[in-house]
């Protein structure tokens, strides 16, 4: 066995291991065996120290990984170390309460209630107490925040700041005022100890329990919603939401199961929603459920929008007064109490100018909460949750929407928004119409505790403490808001004007004016003409003179735009003239308190200030010009400034929005972060490459990169991941470009193919871990060693086969022979006339002399010497060496080879060293040489030595067809008739043939003599590859096959003549018969009839359709094709009526006919 580790140790890297006739390499530990087996690669593994990796290492694949960095930590430029992303994110920055990052750095704020103090990272508590605290008795500052407190007596309300007056029973559990526990006392030797209820904790002062709030301190359950209330807390859903049977989540509501949702066609169900969808030809009516069809023009009247009906103005109004008493506090029962008006058919009045209302006195300028003149000026047109005459009512309770015509679906005492119907579900209650939730009075699991509330109230469902309706406060819910206060807790503040309001509605807070007073807040009095309770009473004074307006009774007469009992009052507003009991009617602008002429004010225009300024001026009277706005800014009519569009500031809206600016006026502050472009208008932000999110601080997740991250990385080599901002791909060591797709350049390789390969001699470079593959006759680690001495070929395997002292090329195996010899394995002398390295040198040896293979040395032949034997034997010396006497007579010369006396035939001379001059031969070159065509004449026989293509004794004799060379010796045989060239035996072709032996035809297209010439031939002729004419396909005619056939010739050349019968037609092609009507057969000589031509004629009848009648008589066949008849017998003529078979004579008979028939 051969130990091939001895040598280069076997070209392995690191180790060689010897087999029984082989080798195998090895690697050390930590690297694998490259695929040429014998490179060895570094093993990327997660598993050895994690791959290096100070976080996370990824394992790809089996031998490649990637790094991975920790939330908030984002790789570094070596790929292996993480840095902080986010500086907040570890430990909050350094900061007490926020950490904000800006610019890479951390910044840190405050919670409310908190300054930042000087080390910019601590929050000292600011003691509000001090500057912005609005409490009603006292207040006593908190950490963050503070609180008010109330004097003896009096109690907190839910704003936190008014104090009400304590007027609760007392409830002694203790001896001695409960021991001033607020919840549970228990005696003690030491004295009273407190404790709380459950949901509560002790204060301070160990005596109070003080609620804890769940919501608050976010230790609630709660998914969506929480309400925190004394003692508890309750979980609510948002709409579209029910709770969930563990009083914490929230699960989606599918309003389509129930009803369909109230669709009226298509019901379908989202997240918290629903929307209903009509078929096609309808669409949905105002309350998005009732579906009308497209082609009615009028809408149903409950939806109140306006019926498209011609515009007519009626000539009678019917007018209706409405007498809506307010509900009045007397004791609170329960939820029963509602608003009840009452409508009463009264007087009816034509009333002009634009006027409405009982007494005429109302116009469009009246409509409030945002009603709008109807089509006629004679009303207003209320919006949904109002009515009334000029739409100042809420609806009643239990209604809502447009005209409150839509009843509520609420439960539970919940009360319905009047606009929209959604439910506004009591404490405890919860579900989209308030439907979950104990009734009224009971709480518990299963509802079946009693509350201990006053007036049957309600309670906390869980844990049974009092939830005070609306108007209602204490601990029992017993007691009613104090005075100007309403609502839930008593917390909102009644907006009365109280010198004028009797009482504000516990609940509603709804306002009771004394008599004389109207409005919602009774700020107004009574309008002139009208006094007492709900200005309900008409003055009975003479016209032009007003009454008062609580008693009625009348004032003294005052002049034009003045009122009251001394006249020192100037009519309300929106009233004018005597008595001031005329409305003013200009659009809503005050009027002169006389003559009820319009005072415009600034922006408007026209008679009754109807009408904006017209572009370009603005101010009072519309005398100022507008200044020159720019960028689509619009000019104020009030003021004359620029209005300008989102994204503009400056006088003239010249400027775009700052950076970090945008919206109206540039009053936003733009949230972008990393770099992104804030949309001046909307604020919107555009991302910079790699970031995305609504503010631009989310960056792209692996495999998409770009703006908003919306492109996806295409990467073909690696993890699919690319840099957020380029796209570039994360490629995996020996790959490049954009893709992957590449493979490290030539000379390149590993991570990035930042490497240089150190492959010699055009080795090739493995792009992954650079090992090199060497190209044939080269070994090495870097292919910098050609095969050893013996050897060459891949991986020097192949053993060289040269003799004689050879040497062997290391790469091909091929042998350089020394000189003299030659072959594959110079095993071969140099031929007769060569010598030398290589035998490429030529021996200059004349006379048959001898040439030495290596160093070309003459040896020459008897009777020559010289370097080239070029030279005869002296006169007198002959034979080998020129070292023989010649011995012949004295006077006479011998020859200078043989030694003979006298010249033999060729030579002459006096050493017979001359050879007979060209042309000449025989003894002393007397005779004439007689060679023909260049032959050679031999200068001792007169014989010809013929060139190449000659024979014969004087050359004369071509070689005859295929031979050819010298003697005809050579044999070439030459295709389809064509000839060889004697000489050289190159065969030439006939016209149509082509290739070296002329077996090959032309080419489609291609004709004559070495088929250069190209045809011409049309529609699929073929051509003659001689002569180049056409040979036309069928149905073709003409030199160049471009003529169709003409009628009655088919076939190839139109040879052949159509034989179609009855005037059919001929396939110029085929030949086939194409049959008129009622003809069939190959020829069309048989007749048909029906509709597909497939029934032939009944007898009798023939021709197209058989329409024609036979007249052929006598039994005669009619051809169906024609009518002609085929006569039987004797019988002739068209017909066959002439002629027929001889008369006979019977003796029993007289002369008689007898009748041929079929």
């Amino acid at each position: 066995d051969i130990d091939e580790c001895q040598v280069h140790n076997g070209g392995c890297q690191h180790r060689c291991v010897n087999t029984r006739g082989s080798y195998y390499c090895e690697c050390h530990p930590g690297s694998r065996l490259h695929v040429d087996g014998r490179t060895c690669l570094a093993v990327h593994s997660c598993a050895v120290s994690n791959g290096g990796c100070e976080h996370y290492c990824m394992q790809q694949s089996a031998a490649h990984f990637r790094c991975r960095c920790k939330a908030n930590y984002v790789l570094a430029e070596d790929g292996k170390h993480c840095k902080l992303q986010n500086p907040c994110a570890d430990q909050n920055g350094g900061c007490v309460h926020e950490c904000r990052a800006d610019g890479g750095k951390a910044h840190c704020d405050c919670k409310a209630g908190y300054i930042l103090a000087e080390d910019g990272k601590t929050c000292q508590d600011v003691d509000e107490c001090e500057k912005e605290a609005d409490c009603a008795h006292g207040c006593r500052n908190t950490l963050g925040s503070y609180a008010c407190v109330c004097n003896a007596a009096y109690e907190l309300g839910s704003d936190g700041k008014h104090c009400y007056r304590i007027e609760m029973e007392i409830v002694n559990s203790c001896e001695n005022n409960n021991g001033g526990c607020s919840h549970h006392c228990q005696h003690s030797t030491s004295g009273p100890v407190c404790s709380c209820n459950h949901g509560y904790r002790l204060d301070d002062d160990l005596k109070t329990c003080a609620d804890v709030d769940e919501c608050g301190e976010q230790s609630s359950c709660c998914e969506q919603d929480c309400t925190n209330y004394p003692g508890g807390y309750e979980c609510y859903c948002s709409a579209g939401y029910r709770l969930d049977n563990d009083g914490c989540s929230c699960d989606d509501v599918d309003e389509c199961l129930a009803s369909n949702g109230g669709c009226d066609h298509t019901c379908q169900n989202s997240a918290g929603s629903f929307q209903c969808f009509c078929r096609r030809g309808f669409r949905l009516d105002e309350d998005r459920q009732s579906c009308i069809p497209l082609e009615d023009a009028i809408e149903a009247l409950s939806s109140g929008a306006a019926i498209e009906l011609p515009l007519i103005q009626p000539l009678l109004t019917l007018m209706q007064d409405y007498n809506q008493p307010l509900e009045r506090y007397d004791d609170y029962e329960d939820d029963d109490g509602e608003l009840r008006a009452e409508s009463n058919l009264a007087e009816k009045f034509v009333c002009l100018d634009d006027t409405f209302g009982s007494d005429c006195s109302l116009t469009c300028d009246d409509c409030s909460n945002g009603g709008k003149c109807n089509s006629w000026k004679n009303g207003c047109d209320c919006p949904a949750g109002w009515m009334g005459v000029v739409c100042n009512q809420t609806c009643p309770e239990g209604y809502f929407g447009k005209n409150c015509s839509f009843p509520s679906k609420c439960k539970n005492g919940a009360t319905c928004d009047p606009i929209t119907g959604s439910c506004r579900c009591p404490p405890g209650v919860s579900g989209d119409v308030c439907q979950d939730g104990c009734p009224k009075g009971f709480y518990g699991k299963q509802c079946n505790k009693k509350c201990n509330c006053a007036n049957n109230g309600r309670c906390h469902r869980t844990y049974g403490a009092c939830l005070c309706d609306p108007g209602l406060y204490g601990r029992f819910c017993h007691l009613p808001c104090p005075k100007w206060t309403f609502g839930p807790g008593c917390s909102d503040e009644c907006q009365c004007v109280q010198q004028n309001t009797l009482q504000c509605h516990r609940r509603h807070g709804t306002c009771v004016c004394k008599s004389g007073y109207q409005g919602n807040t009774c700020e107004e009095e009574c309008k002139p003409g009208t006094y007492g309770a709900g200005c309900a009473k008409k003055c009975s004074c003479p016209l032009g003179v007003s009454c008062n307006h609580v008693t009625g009774a009348c004032q003294r007469k005052c002049p034009p735009g003045r009122h009251g009992e001394n006249c020192d009052q100037d009519c309300p507003v929106g009233r004018f003239g005597a008595g001031c009991v005329h409305p003013c009617n200009c659009t809503g602008s005050p009027c002169d308190k006389v003559s009820g002429r319009c005072k415009c004010p600034a922006g408007t225009a026209g008679k009754r200030c109807e009408n904006l300024c017209p572009d370009g001026f603005w101010g009072s009277g519309c005398t100022e010009t507008c200044p020159a706005c720019e960028n689509g800014g619009v000019c104020d009519k009030h003021n004359g400034s620029c209005n300008c569009p989102s994204g503009l500031m400056g006088r003239l809206c010249q400027n775009s929005c700052p950076s970090g600016r945008f919206g109206q006026a540039c009053q936003m502050k733009c949230v972008c972060e990393n770099n992104a472009r804030c949309d001046p208008v909307a604020g919107r932000c555009t991302c910079a490459p790699g970031w995305t999110g609504h503010n631009c601080r989310k960056g792209c997740d692996a495999g998409h990169w770009g703006e908003d991250c919306a492109e996806t990385c295409d990467c073909r080599n690696g993890d699919g991941s690319c840099d957020g901002v380029t796209g570039q791909c994360n490629c995996e060591a020996g790959y490049t470009g954009t893709r992957c797709h590449q493979k490290c350049p030539a000379g390149m390789f590993g991570l990035g193919c930042r490497r240089r390969c150190q492959c010699d001699n055009n080795a090739l470079c493995d792009h992954v871990s650079g090992a090199c593959t060497c190209q044939v006759g080269w070994t090495g680690t870097f292919c910098e060693k050609p095969c050893p001495p013996g050897f060459y070929g891949l991986d020097c395997q192949e053993k060289c086969s040269c003799l004689n002292g050879g040497s062997c090329d290391h790469v091909s195996g091929l042998c350089s022979c020394p000189a003299g010899w030659i072959g594959s394995s110079c095993d071969l002398t140099c031929p007769t006339g060569f010598y030398g390295e290589g035998c490429n040198q030529t021996c200059s040896c004349r006379n048959d002399g001898i040439c030495h293979p290596a160093s070309g040395q003459c040896v020459c032949t008897p009777g020559w010497t010289g370097p080239n034997c070029t030279e005869a034997c002296l006169p007198g010396m002959f034979g080998e060496g020129c070292m023989h006497h010649c011995a012949c007579a004295q006077g006479t010369s011998c020859h200078h080879v043989s030694g003979d006396c006298g010249c033999p035939p060729g030579f002459k001379g006096n050493g017979c060293e001359q050879i007979c001059r060209k042309g000449r031969y025989g003894l002393n070159c007397e005779s004439e040489c007689q060679c023909e065509n260049g032959g050679r004449c031999i200068p001792s026989t007169g014989a010809c030595d013929c060139p190449a293509g000659f024979i014969g004794a004087s050359c004369n004799i071509t070689c005859p067809a295929g031979r050819y060379g010298v003697n005809c010796a050579r044999v070439e045989l030459c295709g389809d008739g064509a000839q060889n060239d004697p000489v050289t035996g190159r065969c030439k072709c006939v016209a149509g043939r082509r290739g070296s032996d002329c077996a090959h035809g032309c080419l489609p297209g291609w004709f004559g003599a070495e088929c250069v010439e190209r045809c011409n031939c049309s529609n699929g002729g073929v051509c003659d590859s001689v002569t180049g004419g056409c040979m036309c396909s069928l149905g073709w005619t003409g030199s160049h096959c471009n003529k169709e056939c003409p009628e009655g010739r088919f076939g190839a050349n139109c040879q052949l003549k159509c034989n179609c019968q009855n005037n059919s037609t001929c396939d110029r092609v085929t030949g086939t018969c194409r049959c008129g009507p009622g003809y069939y057969g190959q020829l069309c000589e048989h007749g048909r009839t029906g509709l597909k031509c497939d029934i032939e004629c009944r007898e009798n009848r023939f021709g197209p359709d058989c329409a024609e009648t036979c007249q052929c008589g006598n039994g005669s066949q009619c051809d169906r094709r024609n009518g002609r008849c085929s006569c039987l017998h004797s019988w002739i003529g068209l017909t066959c009526q002439e002629g027929g078979p001889p008369r006979i004579t019977d003796s029993r008979r007289g002369d008689s006919q007898h009748e041929n028939s079929l």
